[in-house]
């Protein structure tokens, strides 16, 4: 579970990944993003973790997860309009920001029900 929750601090990256699309970095795919299946932790939820389904605290963390996915698409569908404050609103304090914080909950709270 511990290489679990390391792979969880490059689920940290996207808020930087889409913070520099926001100032004019390259913008990622929104499919890719958008799809909750590709990242560590998704891979990690639609393989390994499993096992953990019947968990209350599994499935708070694959819905979440599968949240914030929708949100990070939805910026980047939000930054190809060009309106690149709303996106950046969006990334700090909106949707994203909520949802971002709610699988960081998750994971804690999932790890406590593994055993290590």
């Amino acid at each position: 579970m511990s290489d679990f929750l390391d792979k969880s601090i490059s689920h940290n990256l996207w808020k930087s990944r889409l913070r520099d699309a926001i100032q004019g970095g390259e913008i990622p795919d929104e499919d890719i993003t958008g799809s909750d299946n590709l990242c560590d932790i998704g891979k990690w939820i639609y393989g390994e973790g499993i096992k953990y389904q019947s968990l209350p605290e599994f499935q708070n963390l694959k819905s979440n997860h599968a949240g914030f996915h929708k949100a990070a698409a939805n910026i980047i569908r939000t930054l190809k309009t060009g309106d690149k404050t709303k996106a950046m609103k969006e990334l700090e304090s909106g949707e994203f920001a909520n949802i971002s914080a709610k699988v960081i909950l998750a994971l804690k709270k999932l790890s406590t029900k593994i055993p290590k």
